[in-house]
């Protein structure tokens, strides 16, 4: 037995900076966020340069529709890594709500602009994203069962 009190637990070692365990709704709401800093400007930048004439299948446009996927794969990874009870469902409601609220204010400059809109692709897209937000999570899950759960970029645990 010793006579020192035991050290108090310390939540989970995330990266470089120790983040509290937090429970899949609250990892869903900031892996949104986390989606929305990448497509909100992205898919802006989208919208604006389609607007100006831009056809819809040269390569800045499809550069940027790249982009906007990587951004809903980002939200799916910040969700796995932030909470460790989270499913790949969060990941994919995280990416899918990014899209939704990103795809509202294109709408709304659409809208705006008198173009006319296309439906049924909304769907389409929406699942799209879910799917990039699912594949982020599935990395980063991979990225955990390597490096442990704690890892980042100095890679220790």
């Amino acid at each position: 037995m010793s006579d020192r009190p035991e050290p108090p637990a310390r939540p989970p070692v995330r990266g470089t900076v120790e983040l509290p365990d937090l429970s899949p709704g609250q990892a869903t709401w900031r892996g949104m966020i986390t989606a929305l800093v990448v497509v909100l400007p992205v898919a802006v930048l989208n919208n604006v340069v389609v607007a100006d004439g831009e056809e819809p299948t040269s390569p800045l446009v499809l550069l940027l529709f790249a982009l906007i996927l990587l951004g809903g794969a980002a939200g799916g990874w910040a969700v796995i890594r932030l909470s460790s009870t989270a499913r790949l469902t969060h990941a994919a409601g995280a990416a899918a709500g990014a899209y939704v609220i990103a795809q509202a204010l294109g709408v709304a400059l659409r809208l705006a602009r008198g173009d006319d809109l296309s439906w049924v692709g909304y769907p389409f897209l929406a699942m799209l994203m879910a799917t990039c937000g699912i594949l982020g999570g599935i990395f980063a899950r991979k990225w955990q069962q390597q490096n442990g759960p704690g890892a980042g970029r100095d890679g220790g645990d």
